[in-house]
C-alpha cells in the first residue's frame, strides 16, 4: 500500500480525529491530576505514572481506532462499514465535539487554576508558621532573686504555647539572651530578630498563694506593644491560667490551633504549690551548664516526687535531668535506669506528656539501644510539642548514628532554628557537616558558634578537628590545644586522637598513661579505646571498649571509628550486633 493511499485510509478510518480526540481527553486528565494529586499528598511519582498509562494508552488507542468504528449497533470493525458514508460522518461529527469540549474544559482549568494561585499569592499569609519569641517575665516580688519562679512561668507559657499549630517558638535559653542585652549591629542576632512575628514580654508578681501577669506584644523586640491585658489567679491552676492565655494569644492573632482538646488537656490538673515550687527549682537548674547544678536540680525534682507521686512534670523533668547527667565525663552507674523508670512513670500519668517522651527517645537512643522505640519516641514527643529544641538536638544524632546524615542535618538545623543564640546546637552542627565530610559548611557553623561565645570549647573542637581532617596541621593542633585547656575531656577525646593522627606517637601515648593513671570512668574508657585504636594497638583499643559502655557516646562507635582496620575487625561486628546495629556503610549526605 502506497503512503498515500496509507494516509486516505486513516482519514477513512478516523484514526487522526481519534487520535487527536484522546491527546484532548488525555490533557484534560492531566490538568485535573495536577491539582488533585498534590490536595491528596499523593507521591512525586504518580504523575509519571500517570504519563506513561497515557502514552501506553495512546498506543493502543491508535490500534483499536484502525480496526474499530462506532456504529449505531455498536462498535464493528471498519472493514463492514466501508461503503456507509453517514457512520462515518456521524463518528467524525462525534469526535470533533470531543476534541472541542475537552479544549474548552482544560482551558477553563488552566484559568481556574491561574485565578486560585494569583488569589493565594495575594492573601496574607496567615497560614504560614509564625515565630514567638516569649522574653523572660520581669518579677516585681520584693525577692527578685527567685528567679526560678519567673523562668519557671516563662518556659510555661512557651510549653502552652508550643501546642499550637503553625507556630515556632523560640527556647527560653535563646530568648533569656534577648533579655540580658544585645549588640543590635551583631549580623546573626539581627538576621534572627528579623524572622520573629511577635515578642511576649510582661511582669509577674507573686502574692501568697496568687500570682498576677501583665502580660505585652509586640512585633519587634523595641517596639510599640500591640496587646495587653492583666490575668490573676491561684498558683494551684497556673496550668489552667497558661493554657487559656495560650489559647487566647493564638486566636487574637489568627494562628491555628493544632489541636484544642490536646491544649485543652495540658492545663486541666490542678497543682500542688509546694510541690510545684520543687519543680520550677528543679527545672531552674537543670537548665544551667554545669554538672553539680544538674545534681542539685535533680535533688529539687526527687524530692517533688517524693511529695507528690502522681505529677507527670515532675517525673519527666527528672527523667530528662538523668540523661542530661548521663552524658558528663563521670555520670553515676544507674543513672540510665533512674532515667528510664521516671520516663515510663510520666507516660503512664500522662500519655500527653511530650517531656515524658522525649526523654524515653533519649534514654533508648544513648543506653537501652531499642532504636524502634527510640524512633517512635521521638516522633511522638516531636508530635506534641514540635517546639523542644533540645528534642530535636538528640534525634538528629539518632539518626547520624544510622548514617542518614541529611535528615539529621535537617534535623539539627530545627533545633538550631529554635535555640538560634545557644552555642551548642550551631556548633555540633558543625559536627554533622564534618561527619559528611562538608568541612566548608561545618566551618562556618564553628566560626558562627565561636562568635556568640568567644571561649567556646565545643567550637574549637569542631574547628580544630576540620583542620586536621584537611591538612592544616599545626592550627588544628594548636587550637585543639586551647580547648583542652578550657575543657579536659577535649585533651583526650580530641587533642589525643589528633596527635596520633599527625603521626605524634610519642605525645600520643603520653596522653594515654595520664588517663590509665586516673580512675576508670565510662568516658575515659571510651576516650582510650579510641586513642589505642589511632595508635594501631586494636587489642588494647577492645579491652578498653568493653568498659565504655556504660557512657552515653558509645554507639556511635558505628560511625565514628578513623580507623578502618577496626571496621573489619570481627570484635567490632560483634559490638555492633551487641548494640542491635547494622554493620557499617556509607553515610548517606547529598548536601544538604
Amino acid at each position: 500500500m502506497k503512503f498515500r493511499e496509507i494516509l486516505a485510509e486513516l482519514q477513512r478510518r478516523n484514526v487522526f480525529k481519534a487520535l487527536l480526540a484522546y491527546l484532548a481527553v488525555a490533557w484534560v486528565v492531566i490538568q485535573i491530576a495536577s491539582i488533585l494529586l498534590p490536595a491528596f499528598n499523593a507521591p512525586e511519582y504518580a504523575m509519571k505514572v500517570l504519563l506513561v498509562v497515557l502514552g501506553i494508552g495512546f498506543f493502543f488507542w491508535a490500534v483499536f481506532s484502525w480496526i474499530y468504528d462506532l456504529t449505531p449497533n455498536g462498535f464493528q470493525k471498519t472493514d463492514a462499514t466501508l461503503t456507509n458514508i453517514d457512520t462515518y460522518r456521524r463518528n467524525s461529527k462525534r469526535l470533533n465535539s470531543v476534541i472541542a469540549s475537552s479544549i474548552v474544559i482544560a482551558i477553563l482549568l488552566l484559568l481556574i487554576a491561574s485565578f486560585w494561585a494569583g488569589w493565594q499569592w495575594n492573601q496574607p499569609q496567615t497560614q504560614g508558621e509564625k515565630r514567638i519569641a516569649v522574653i523572660p517575665f520581669e518579677q516585681l516580688d520584693e525577692n527578685k532573686e527567685d528567679s526560678y519562679f519567673s523562668e519557671g512561668m516563662t518556659e510555661t507559657l512557651i510549653n502552652a504555647l508550643s501546642k499550637v499549630g503553625d507556630v515556632k517558638v523560640l527556647s527560653m535559653a535563646s530568648t533569656r539572651y534577648l533579655q540580658a542585652g544585645f549588640s543590635p549591629a551583631d549580623p546573626i542576632i539581627a538576621n534572627e530578630l528579623s524572622y520573629i512575628d511577635y515578642f511576649i514580654y510582661g511582669t509577674i508578681q507573686r502574692n501568697s498563694n496568687s500570682i498576677s501577669v501583665v502580660l505585652k506584644i509586640s512585633k519587634t523586640i523595641t517596639g510599640n506593644v500591640i496587646w495587653e491585658k492583666e490575668y490573676t489567679s491561684d498558683i494551684s491552676m497556673v496550668r489552667q491560667l497558661w493554657t487559656s492565655i495560650a489559647m487566647e494569644v493564638t486566636n487574637e492573632f489568627d494562628i491555628k490551633n493544632k489541636d484544642v482538646q490536646l491544649l485543652q488537656k495540658a492545663g486541666i490538673t490542678s497543682v500542688k504549690p509546694e510541690t510545684y515550687e520543687l519543680y520550677l527549682k528543679g527545672k531552674y537548674y537543670l537548665n544551667k551548664s554545669t554538672v553539680a547544678d544538674w545534681q542539685r536540680g535533680i535533688v529539687y525534682l526527687e524530692e517533688a516526687v517524693d511529695q507528690n507521686a502522681a505529677d507527670p512534670y515532675a517525673y519527666a523533668g527528672l527523667a530528662e535531668g538523668y540523661v542530661t547527667l548521663g552524658h558528663s565525663l563521670t555520670p553515676p552507674p544507674d543513672v540510665f535506669p533512674k532515667a528510664l523508670a521516671a520516663a515510663k512513670r510520666a507516660i503512664q500519668l500522662d500519655s500527653s506528656n511530650a517531656e515524658g517522651w522525649a526523654a524515653l527517645s533519649h534514654y533508648h537512643t544513648y543506653f537501652g539501644w531499642d532504636w524502634d522505640l527510640a524512633e517512635y519516641a521521638f516522633e511522638k514527643a516531636n508530635e506534641i510539642n514540635p517546639n523542644m529544641a533540645y528534642n530535636h538536638y538528640h534525634r538528629a544524632w539518632y539518626l547520624a548514628l544510622f548514617g542518614r546524615m541529611d535528615e539529621a542535618i535537617l534535623e539539627h538545623k530545627l533545633a538550631q532554628e529554635l535555640d538560634p543564640f545557644i552555642s551548642l546546637h550551631t556548633a555540633w552542627l558543625g559536627g554533622l557537616y564534618r561527619m559528611a565530610g562538608a568541612y566548608d559548611k561545618g566551618l562556618i557553623e564553628a566560626e558562627k558558634a565561636s562568635g556568640m561565645q568567644h571561649d567556646n570549647a565545643l567550637s574549637m573542637y569542631i574547628k580544630g578537628s576540620i583542620y586536621i581532617d584537611t591538612g592544616r596541621t599545626e592550627e588544628g593542633l594548636e587550637i585543639l590545644a586551647q580547648a583542652a585547656k578550657i575543657n579536659p575531656g577535649w585533651r583526650y577525646y580530641g587533642y589525643g586522637m589528633a596527635l596520633f593522627k599527625t603521626g605524634r606517637f610519642e605525645e600520643g601515648m603520653k596522653i594515654i598513661h595520664e588517663l590509665e593513671a586516673m580512675e576508670e570512668t565510662p568516658f575515659y574508657s571510651l576516650c582510650l579505646a579510641y586513642l589505642y585504636f589511632n595508635a594501631d594497638d586494636l587489642d588494647k583499643g577492645f579491652e578498653w571498649l568493653q568498659s565504655a559502655k556504660g557512657h552515653a557516646f558509645y554507639p556511635w562507635i558505628r560511625v565514628i571509628m578513623p580507623n578502618p582496620k577496626v571496621k573489619k575487625d570481627p570484635r567490632y561486628l560483634e559490638l555492633l550486633k551487641e548494640l542491635g546495629l547494622p554493620p557499617p556503610s556509607p553515610l548517606v549526605y547529598n548536601s544538604t
